[in-house]
């Protein structure tokens, strides 16, 4: 007990302090954790109380329900009787539930709530059931509970058999009225069970309290006497020996030497000096201090203590020496003093090496920030509370072309475009109110030279940051993002429209299939009045208008089937030249110049010719008024020297075809978008948005350019470069005369899943002399070739069926039928045959077969069966 005491006696005091402190706070934790540990027992009891309250109720009414369902024998008493007796079962649920290691909590939560218990006292109900469910009145109340669960199993059985008496064919009402019995009897055991359980929770619960109360009390009073016996005695020892034990020069923190004036000695030494110098008091009291300077630093030779006249103190920085030589800065004040009559210097010292060490810390950091600033790539402008930038980062030249003391002064959202500076105003109001930061949208930053530059800002409020003082705003250039997003949303629009324009062909190409094909076969007939004629005529040209208007939005869409070939682009010019005069207006003069070296591309001639024409009428509606149209070839070479702007056409030998007219031009904007699908400057009745989208999409698949040049009022040029092939073009063959090859005798198998153009094609084929043979789709094609015991010549089937495709119904009947020829029609193949423009021709079609693309013409039809029945007679 004494060595006890001789400690704590030692002990400093703040220790003491510190004990006395946690003693007390010991005190107040125990009281706050018995009174939670009371309040948490107590309401757990009373939900206890309350649930068996509601168990009690929910038996009850479950109860009565059973009665009321075994005179009425209503579904609805039966489902009341449910959802009582659920409340019961979910009280079970959740107590096994508790005496399983551990225990699935949310189970728990479920089953007392279903037990509508209060969600906030499961908490309390579960502790209460795991830590004193095997003491005392707890377990005797769970001991009634389960005997309880039990009478409600047996009650729930009871339940099911009147369920099933009543529901059965025959109910039996004697048996009804044994089991409504045995409830009223189970009902009766178990309403003992329920206020037994009550008395014995209550009975629990006056227990706990009084326990709990004594516990408190006795540890409160206890730990109240020990602090005070502590309190007492630090209070005596501080009267005691801190006078006696601490004296000024050993508490403070800095290190204090006294030195004789005269002979240069160290006469006293505080601890603080010791740790400094890292020599023990003994050793260093009596030591010269002269011992303790650099020999090679200003201190060498002199004596920096010494005070100045009439005992000011002087105060300097030097170096001192520790007892292993290493130097240690110290910033010393030095003052006239006498110590037991003689004269001294009282010497302070102060340990400055972390102030040095931060300060450098300092220096490396602003260094390092400075470098950072001048370099980073985005802008960081402070802008006061009225909007008067303070400050740019230098990076403010790079992207606006200002130099930073041009915006100093001036208001930010000056700078801001019209449009934006509604938002950037709020986001700077909302963080000026609110200490924090804000985002405000991307907005347009005026340039030196007038442009728009899009900026991404973050907006911080650091007025009350001395350093600071402003609103800092941090920007990031995003014009090329915004470019970028743009390209994506307008890919993400192609490929939509592509997908509509798919989904449509088929279904709409064998609409007009039909429809032109009918009219073909009217005007065959020699009877009819010119004037009907005049209209099926009219029919046929709107048909194929129709298909044109497919066919570009199969192009732009990249899902049209693509037959290139090297063709020479000036035969190709001069073919057109006729058609192409017809197309425009009297008032307009239509120049073509050809250059001989153009030579030839690498092209699908039916796309190129579409280019042609709907570069011409572009140029001819943008001439209302008249003018001079010119369509010319040229061969374009660019070499690296000359690819140093992002809109120069790439390395490469191209063959450049531009129509020119002298219209009414485009501005910027309108030059921005004109190769968007249906975009469209004229009205809503005179184009449908797709002929230059379409030129754009079947340039840049065949890997060429596009490029336009215009000005309001002036005209505008468009250029369309293809790659440029040295392989001659092969020469355009002679037409054989149609009658000669219509007719013939052979077998074919026509495959089609659309009624009318099914028949229709039949009965063309008939008229020809053919044998048909009919199929409504690809499942059909294939039974029925496989019925027939004859010649199939030619497998005419459409591409896209339902259940088989027609690549699969050739696929499947080309083991046992090897001489058959193929003829695919389709206005839509879904990318069957490799439907990308500058693949090569039919790459993906087997030897032997032919594609018709809908609609097409009935003769054309008559003419690809007899070229693929000439070829197989030649082989």
């Amino acid at each position: 007990m004494r060595i006890q005491e001789e400690m704590f006696r030692r002990l400093s005091v703040g220790s003491k302090l510190r004990i006395i402190v946690g003693v007390f706070v010991a005190i107040v934790v125990c009281v706050f954790l018995l009174g939670m540990l009371r309040s948490e027992i107590l309401a757990g009891v009373r939900a206890y109380v309350g649930g068996e309250g509601l168990w009690s109720k929910a038996e009850k009414r479950a109860v009565l329900s059973l009665n009321r369902y075994a005179a009425s024998r209503a579904d609805s008493d039966y489902r009341q009787y449910l959802a009582e007796i659920a409340v019961p079962v979910g009280d079970k649920d959740a107590r096994l539930e508790l005496q399983r290691s551990p225990p699935d909590m949310a189970a728990v939560q479920r089953g007392f709530v279903q037990g509508r218990n209060s969600p906030e006292d499961v908490g309390s109900m579960a502790m209460l059931f795991r830590r004193f469910g095997r003491v005392g009145y707890m377990a005797r109340a769970i001991a009634i509970w389960t005997e309880g669960d039990g009478d409600i199993d047996q009650l729930r059985s009871l339940a099911d058999g009147l369920h099933a008496e009543i529901n059965s064919a025959h109910p039996d009402p004697q048996k009804i009225s044994a089991i409504t019995d045995q409830v009223a009897a189970l009902d009766a055991r178990v309403t003992p069970l329920e206020d037994e359980f009550s008395a014995t929770l209550g009975q629990g619960a006056r227990w706990i309290n009084r326990v709990l109360s004594l516990v408190t009390l006795l540890g409160s009073g206890v730990l109240l006497l020990i602090g005070i016996g502590l309190s007492s005695a630090v209070l005596k020892q501080i009267r005691n020996s801190e006078e006696k034990y601490r004296n000024l020069i050993n508490t403070a923190n800095d290190a204090i030497l006294v030195i004789d004036a005269q002979t240069r000695l160290i006469l006293e030494a505080n601890n603080k000096a010791v740790e400094i110098l890292g020599i023990p008091e003994q050793q260093l009291i009596g030591k010269p201090e002269s011992q303790f300077y650099s020999a090679q630093g200003e201190e060498a030779g002199a004596h920096p203590l010494t005070s100045s006249k009439a005992g000011r103190t002087r105060n300097r920085e030097l170096k001192l020496l520790r007892a292993h030589g290493t130097p240690v800065s110290v910033e010393v004040s030095a003052s006239a003093t006498e110590l037991n009559g003689r004269p001294a210097v009282l010497a302070i010292f102060r340990d400055v090496r972390d102030r040095l060490e931060a300060a450098a810390v300092l220096r490396r950091s602003e260094d390092r920030f400075s470098y950072l600033i001048q370099n980073l790539s985005d802008v960081i402008t402070v802008v006061a509370v009225d909007g008067t930038m303070l400050y740019h980062s230098p990076s403010i030249a790079r992207v606006a072309g200002y130099q930073p003391s041009d915006l100093l002064a001036k208001s930010f959202l000056a700078f801001v475009h019209p449009e934006d500076e509604p938002g950037v105003r709020a986001a700077l109001e909302r963080v000026t109110l609110n200490i924090g930061s804000a985002a405000p949208p991307e907005y347009r930053f005026r340039r030196e030279d007038g442009s728009w530059v899009w900026l991404e800002s973050v907006v911080n409020n650091l007025l009350n940051d001395v350093a600071v003082g402003g609103i800092v705003v941090t920007s990031r250039d995003v014009t090329g993002r915004r470019g970028l997003e743009e390209q994506v949303r307008q890919s993400q629009k192609m490929e939509a429209v592509g997908r509509l324009a798919g989904g449509i062909a088929h279904d709409f190409n064998n609409l007009l299939m039909v429809i032109q094909g009918y009219a073909e076969i009217v005007l065959q007939e020699e009877s009819m009045t010119p004037a009907i004629r005049k209209s099926v005529e009219t029919i046929v040209r709107t048909t194929e208008s129709a298909a044109s208007l497919t066919r570009q939005l199969l192009s732009f869409s990249r899902k049209h089937v693509f037959t290139p070939q090297v063709l020479d682009l000036n035969e190709l010019v001069d073919h057109m030249s006729e058609m192409l005069l017809g197309v425009l207006r009297d008032e307009m003069e239509f120049e073509i110049k050809l250059h001989p070296d153009a030579c030839c591309v690498n092209a699908d001639p039916g796309q190129i010719e579409q280019v042609i024409m709907n570069l011409v009428v572009n140029a001819r509606d943008a001439m209302p008024q008249g003018g001079k149209l010119t369509l010319e070839t040229a061969h374009i070479t660019r070499d690296a020297a000359r690819v140093s702007r992002p809109t120069a056409l790439p390395r490469g030998d191209y063959v450049m075809l531009a129509v020119t007219d002298t219209g009414i031009g485009m501005d910027a904007d309108t030059q921005s978008r004109i190769f968007e699908p249906f975009f469209t400057t004229k009205n809503k009745d005179e184009g449908t948005g797709l002929g230059l989208s379409v030129v754009y999409n079947i340039a840049r698949a065949s890997g060429g350019h596009v490029r336009v040049s215009s000005e309001p009022g002036r005209g505008s040029t468009l250029q369309v470069f293809f790659p440029r092939v040295e392989t001659p073009a092969k020469p355009r063959p002679a037409e054989a005369p149609v009658e000669a090859l219509r007719t013939g005798r052979e077998t074919i198998l026509v495959a089609e899943d659309q009624p009318d153009l099914r028949w229709m094609i039949c009965q063309f084929l008939q008229e020809l002399g053919y044998s048909v043979l009919e199929a409504k789709d690809g499942g059909d094609a294939v039974a029925l070739a496989e019925q027939y015991k004859g010649t199939i010549d030619v497998l005419l089937t459409d591409v896209v069926m339902p259940h088989i495709r027609g690549s699969e119904v050739a696929r499947r009947l080309a083991p046992t039928r090897p001489e058959m020829k193929v003829i695919f029609m389709s206005g839509y193949t879904e990318g069957e045959f490799g439907a990308v423009p500058g693949a090569v021709p039919n790459e993906n079609l087997e030897s032997g077969t032919t594609l018709l693309q809908k609609p097409f013409e009935l003769d054309s039809l008559a003419l690809k069966i007899r070229e693929a029945l000439q070829a197989r007679s030649r082989r």
